[in-house]
């Protein structure tokens, strides 16, 4: 989450009871009747307050004009409740550097005035920060020293917005979980006691979020959807933009058809505030979704939107960066001014008693030689910003290409295994109630029921196994998976594998030929290389028909062994053939080969981990032959058969 995002409760302190748009007005129209400079100017900073949850240029507008005021007079409450202002504008404009200065510097002058009320907002502000950059004991230090100060100051107004301030810095620690949820409680009776109706909303979406995280899903969409329309109804741009970004989460995480709907309300309501830096993501989302849904001229708005954005806001920095230097420098450069206008001056009336053409030759060739500089920086400065703006936009293009990437890497293994998962243990699990209901029926004589118990235990562990295997493969996907392979004896592991499919051998009465000399042996995992054997094989059994046969052979050449398992089945369908062993989401379940489609995925990722290749292809005559290919090895053990 962006910093001005976090920020929503630092926006708008010093709440007030009256309508937002009444107060402005009223606002607007004393200020042609002050005369007094200092009144003047916290007029000037408290509509700087007001429109910051409206505009945010018009905003920064009142801030500036009261610091040029407020610096002249050297006034110093002015100035604190600028650099309050400033640092809620930069909270906003995603500078975090700038704004914990300015609360920095409005902490420090409200220490000198000796105003607790201010002190603690700017206390909680910095409190704020510090959650933000992940220093959670300095941001519990400050709040502590802002909840200890607010017991003093008998304002309810202040009392609740350090409350909601608390609950920030809080609401993640469950050591603090009970009183969080107590201070956010306290906050809506304060709000509800006073009709505070920004409050109430703002209140409203942290409750929104805690009905969320309780499973309350209906309730907090409503609830979203009530704060978005009544924040956009009375002029809170910055909440209804925040309320539809919550939306927009809510119903993209359930997958709902009108998420696309909220994010567009986001960013309209983000463009009509000025909020342009936190609108970025949403905008580049956007914009990635037009143009993968085929919709260009959509894709180019939301483009050039994000162009401007990225322009914007290298100005916006740029700026606050040159008014924060500025401030610092102006009495420096007021007296270096001084002394350099007294010399020019000097200088001036030297040469014109010398030579009054040659003054005026040189000093038009002195602003002609000015001009071409300042002309030439434009031009340097002006270029260097359009270039950085464009490797901005291409590296931010090419971040959300990567991000795209990973997130339908994990996707489509997910669905990988949940189609894995339904596949393999189905039917196995089918079988076992099927037997089970028989026997509570008491449908079965003794003997029957022995030898199906015999059955179930069977199934029961061929099922375990081939979890086993499942458990391996995804340890094999995921990071950390460590492949240490060992010579296998492959004869004597497909013994083992066709042990396991002895019922289904018995049941379709097939005749299993195994032609692998004892001492061909190849480097792999073994348990990988089993899930090989019994997929290929189970597979054969599957598509072979009743009393046929199966061929289990392996070819040695230039140190390679080829194991192929044949079947007389009806063979793969020729449309098949090429991505057997590929993975595809829209992939037919229909057909000869559906039951074995995954099983082999796996079985092909397993053959690459170990440095070895898997085929398929159809016998001259009628079936089909299932291969792999791993590196030969000498056998550990001496005692080979044949």
């Amino acid at each position: 989450m962006r910093w001005g995002v976090i920020c929503v409760w630092l926006i708008c302190e010093a709440v007030v009871l009256k309508g937002q748009s009444q107060e402005i007005s009223r606002l607007k129209a004393q200020l042609p009747r002050i005369k007094d400079s200092t009144q003047y100017v916290d007029i000037l900073n408290r509509l700087s307050v007001l429109y910051l949850p409206q505009n945010l240029d018009t905003c920064l507008l009142y801030t500036n004009a009261a610091r040029s005021i407020a610096d002249r007079q050297n006034y110093l409450r002015g100035q604190a409740g600028v650099w309050m202002n400033q640092g809620n504008y930069y909270a906003l404009r995603s500078n975090s550097f700038l704004s914990y200065r300015s609360y920095l510097h409005a902490l420090r002058a409200y220490e000198k005035l000796g105003d607790s009320a201010a002190v603690c907002q700017a206390l909680a502000n910095m409190a704020i920060y510090y959650k933000y950059i992940g220093q959670q004991a300095s941001a519990v230090q400050y709040m502590h020293q802002a909840m200890h100060k607010s017991r003093s100051v008998h304002n309810d107004s202040l009392y609740a917005t350090i409350l909601v301030s608390y609950y920030f810095v809080h609401a993640d620690d469950s050591l603090h979980a009970d009183s969080a949820q107590w201070a956010l409680t306290k906050v809506r009776s304060l709000a509800n006691q006073y009709h505070d109706e920004r409050t109430q909303l703002k209140c409203g979406l942290y409750e929104a979020n805690e009905r969320m995280k309780k499973g309350d899903v209906a309730g907090a969409e409503k609830q979203l959807l009530q704060i978005m329309q009544q924040a956009a109804a009375n002029g809170y741009t910055y909440l209804a933009m925040y309320a539809s970004a919550q939306l927009a989460g809510y119903k993209g995480y359930f997958k709902q058809p009108d998420s696309l709907q909220h994010k567009v309300s986001m960013v309209q309501y983000g463009v009509a505030g000025g909020y342009w830096e936190l609108i970025l993501p949403m905008t580049t989302a956007l914009y990635t979704y037009y143009t993968q849904h085929g919709q260009p001229a959509t894709a180019a708005r939301y483009s050039h939107l994000m162009l401007s954005i990225l322009e914007k806001e290298q100005a916006a920095r740029t700026q606050g960066e040159l008014d924060y230097m500025a401030y610092y420098q102006q009495n420096g450069r007021l007296n270096a001014l001084q002394l350099q206008h007294r010399l020019q001056q000097a200088k001036l009336d030297k040469k014109r008693l010398e030579n009054r053409k040659r003054q005026y030759l040189a000093g038009g060739m002195a602003l002609s030689l000015v001009l071409v500089m300042l002309l030439l920086t434009f031009f340097y400065y002006a270029y260097k910003r359009s270039r950085q703006n464009g490797i901005r936009l291409t590296e931010k293009y090419r971040e959300i290409s990567e991000k795209n990437t990973l997130l339908q890497t994990h996707d489509d293994f997910k669905n990988k295994l949940i189609s894995l998962i339904a596949h393999d243990f189905r039917m196995p699990l089918v079988n076992i109630l099927e037997i089970m209901n028989f026997l509570q029926a008491h449908s079965l004589g003794p003997e029957e029921a022995a030898s199906l118990l015999t059955g179930v235990e069977r199934s029961s562990q061929n099922t375990l196994h081939t979890f086993d295997s499942i458990l391996r493969w995804i340890n094999s996907q995921l990071s950390g998976f460590v492949y240490a392979p060992e010579p296998c004896r492959v004869q004597e592991l497909v013994n083992i594998a066709l042990q396991s499919l002895t019922d289904v051998i018995s049941e379709k009465q097939v005749q299993v030929n195994v032609r692998i000399p004892g001492n061909v042996c190849v480097l792999a995992e073994c348990e990988m290389l089993q899930f090989v054997h019994r997929n290929f094989i189970h597979n054969a059994l599957k598509f072979s028909p009743r009393h046929g046969s199966i061929y289990v052979t392996a070819a040695v050449d230039e140190g390679q062994v080829t194991v192929t398992v044949t079947d007389e089945g009806a063979g793969i369908p020729p449309h098949l053939l090429p991505h057997l062993f590929e993975y595809h989401a829209d992939r037919p379940r229909k057909g000869p080969q559906q039951g074995a489609g995954l099983a082999l995925i796996i079985c092909r990722d397993f053959m690459n981990m170990m440095k070895g290749s898997v085929q398929a292809a159809n016998t001259s005559g009628r079936g089909a032959a299932l291969s792999y290919t791993l590196p030969q090895v000498e056998c550990t053990d001496p005692s080979t058969t044949s």
